[in-house]
């Protein structure tokens, strides 16, 4: 075989060797911390700051006064200067004014398991601050821990050449220091490059209720959450939904423009909140609201992004705050917009991305500790599975409760109810298992999700990864996943802008794909060949679309054209079976923000900076389309009052659901028996017809009774009763939902 040469232009020496000592055992069990006090802890009588660093020489803190901030890079020189101490981390509620252990090179302490800490005894109260961590350069950790402990044994089977170690002098290394954000910080400066120093809970005080909405008693009692596959998703952007003129919105692009109540299109329809109340979903899932870059928050209009660049990972935007030079307007205004959410009854779903950060070689990660939070490839340069130049290496332990520890403070100090995780499959399956459990300990109906798949090769094993293969792993039993597959057989692969799915006229579909799909994903008795994609619906997100790729209207109209002899309304139309059989089909439901009434982002598949020309949603649509809207609006109520709809037990829709032979043509036929799940009905067929034309199809035995067709498009109860019919018509590119007569009286009644 021939060899590979690596050219030595490629490979970071320096970044290998401290991978080497990263990966060891005895770096990662020395340096975990098991305290939950990182970051700034603040009293009107001392602030307490602790920073993990465990291969720093030195850590100092550095105190800015507000007319001492800049707005872009922390260049100005701070008003104070305090020195840091590595700690005994034995007794963390002590701090220790000791410098017996800052001069070793011993980073594998687990005395002070890699903790400095200072202790200010005074009331730093609007005060921000920084870190300057000074470490070697161009020197490997692991070179100088090496030379220092004069290890016998390698760390897990590396041994660095003793010949090199006897010519390196620890006395004669070279120096830099980096200036960087807390990474456990709670609020901070217009965009982010300073900490805010602050007591949050006098915050909670200027939001009437905020302490009681942690019960989330609204939320349950308008719309009762027993499974996850009872959440209807609706995924939006805080500015999409508010910045367009037409939103009849004041506090446009803003928290508090979505936390608008009594807003209308200048047709009279309702926008914003009072929009997404009236669609009915049970849970809104908003785009990144942590502090992200990219846009300049002192000209938040003058830019435009979705948020997936991570910066601050504990605190809000400040874009979308009225006063983003306010530390503080940022906490209130989101802690409001979340609070009104609750009170309509509505969930809130945070969208995060614990992947990849915007920055790689200046993030704030690696000025504190170089290349540990990041994974490498095997030239020592940064992987990239994510796609934007770096991934998190979540499988490290501190590593992991950094993320764990992010979480825990969204539920407590936000509220927040769920989590998106932005390519989750860049996250190993123990933390999402550990993260899964932790929350379950908090509050089990906090749901968590995430797209199953990465962007790119990663240096991650791909047994370990929360991918969609692996769904059926035990540690990712009560995760989520994002359903691709019923997405691109509705309306064809993303990756393809042209190609058709079932919904849309494609002749190759595989009908026993689909009907596990409609399934729940858990594969199905009548479909042997065809193996189950999870264990448990509520592992899986069925949708049509979302904010990666075309949108659904968009979809359509590009594949239809393509394929010709399509009119707008057969589009229309297909665009509304596509949504029934995401919503009649068992698991967590999800739609797309402007969905409801055929949005469109003018064909634009990766609008993530386009701008507000592309992504704000244009509440005329809700005026021209508002027969769809309705129709979506049905579709929910309809999954609202049918349990069967919802189940979360595989054996209980093994036994309760089957299918009708409706042979070589798009149409299939579903019935779920036996008051499914206590549903109310004792019967229930749903018929998805895909074809263009009319079928007939043929009924069990019995009376039944016609409640959902495509009369669901008006505001009228469907209630058609079908006495000694052996037979129905089925109208072309429809949906239609017949039960056994008499328990629908019973229900009706």
């Amino acid at each position: 075989m021939e060899s590979k040469v690596i050219p030595i232009e490629k490979i970071d020496k320096v970044k290998l060797e401290n991978e080497i000592l990263y990966k060891s055992n005895l770096f990662s069990k020395s340096n975990y911390y098991t305290g939950n006090d990182l970051g700034l802890t603040y009293s009107s009588e001392k602030s307490i700051f602790k920073l993990w660093a465990p291969t720093a020489k030195l850590v100092t803190l550095h105190l800015y006064s507000k007319s001492n901030i800049d707005s872009y890079t922390q260049k100005n020189s701070p008003n104070r200067k305090i020195r840091m101490y590595k700690q005994n981390a034995k007794t963390p509620e002590k701090v220790v004014v000791d410098t017996s252990y800052d001069d070793s090179f011993n980073y594998c302490n687990e005395l002070t398991q890699g903790i400095w800490a200072v202790e200010v005894l005074e009331d730093l109260n609007g005060w921000y601050y920084t870190y300057s961590i000074k470490l070697p350069k161009d020197v490997s950790a692991y070179k100088i821990f090496m030379k220092q402990t004069e290890l016998k044994d390698p760390l897990d089977g590396f041994e660095y050449p003793k010949e090199s170690l006897d010519t390196f002098d620890l006395n004669n290394i070279e120096y830099i220091e980096y200036e960087a954000m807390d990474p456990y910080a709670k609020a901070c400066s217009v965009n982010g490059h300073y900490a805010y120093i602050c007591d949050l809970s006098k915050v909670d005080k200027e939001i009437e209720g905020w302490d009681a909405d942690l019960l989330r008693e609204t939320c349950q009692k308008k719309n009762p959450l027993t499974s996850p596959t009872d959440a209807i998703v609706y995924e939006c952007h805080v500015r999409d939904m508010t910045i367009h003129p037409s939103s009849g919105i004041s506090k446009k692009g803003q928290y508090l423009g979505l936390a608008e109540t009594g807003t209308k299109s200048p047709d009279g329809y309702s926008t914003g909140i009072d929009h997404i109340c009236e669609l009915g979903v049970t849970h809104v899932q908003l785009l990144p609201i942590y502090d992200y870059d990219d846009v300049d928050e002192t000209k938040p209009f003058e830019s435009y992004n979705w948020g997936y660049n991570p910066l601050n990972y504990n605190i809000p935007e400040g874009s979308y705050a009225t006063k983003p030079d306010d530390p503080l307007c940022r906490i209130i205004e989101l802690k409001t917009l979340i609070k009104n959410f609750h009170s309509k009854g509505i969930r809130v779903i945070m969208d995060v991305v614990f992947n990849h950060t915007f920055h790689t070689k200046s993030a704030e990660f690696n000025k504190i500790i170089p290349g540990f939070y990041y994974r490498m490839d095997k030239f020592g340069q940064f992987s990239n599975g994510s796609g934007c130049g770096n991934e998190i290496a979540t499988e490290r332990l501190m590593v992991r409760k950094y993320i764990l520890d992010c979480v825990a403070y969204w539920i407590n100090e936000y509220h927040v109810d769920g989590f998106r995780f932005d390519l989750m499959g860049l996250i190993d399956m123990e933390t999402m298992k550990l993260i899964r459990e932790m929350i379950d300990r908090i509050d089990p109906s906090i749901i968590t999700y995430g797209e199953g798949w990465t962007c790119g090769d990663t240096p991650l094993i791909e047994s370990r990864r929360s991918t969609r293969s692996n769904a059926t792993h035990e540690d990712l039993i009560n995760i989520g996943m994002f359903n691709d597959e019923i997405r691109d057989s509705l309306v064809g692969s993303v990756f393809n802008k042209y190609g058709l799915g079932f919904a849309t006229g494609s002749k190759d579909i595989n009908k026993e794909i689909f009907k596990v799909l409609i399934s729940g994903s858990i594969g199905h008795p009548s479909c042997k060949t065809i193996c189950p994609r999870v264990r448990t619906p509520s592992q899986i997100v069925n949708y049509a679309s979302c904010h990666d790729n075309l949108c659904l209207w968009d979809k359509i109209c590009l594949s239809t054209n393509k394929a010709g002899g399509v009119t707008d309304e057969e589009r229309i139309k297909m665009d509304q079976l596509a949504m029934a059989i995401v919503l009649f089909s068992q698991g967590i439901a999800f739609i797309h923000e402007g969905e409801e009434f055929l949005r469109t982002k003018k064909m634009d598949e990766n609008s993530y900076k386009s701008g507000d020309s592309i992504n704000a949603i244009d509440w005329s649509y809700k005026t021209k389309n508002y027969s769809t809207f309705i129709y979506y609006k049905n579709l929910i109520k309809f999954r609202k009052e049918h349990p069967a709809l919802r189940m979360n037990d595989r054996q209980e829709i093994w036994k309760n659901i089957y299918f009708m032979d409706i042979e070589d043509i798009n149409a299939i036929g579903v019935i779920i028996d036996n008051h499914a799940n206590q549903d109310p009905l004792r019967t229930i067929i749903i018929f998805f017809n895909a074809e263009k034309e009319e079928i007939e199809v043929n009924l069990p035995r019995e009376d039944w009774t016609i409640i959902f067709c495509d009369l669901n498009n008006e505001d009228v109860e469907v209630d058609i009763p079908l006495t000694n019919r052996t037979s129905l018509i089925i109208p072309g590119l429809s949906t239609v939902v017949l039960a056994d007569t008499e328990s629908v009286k019973a229900f009706r009644k």
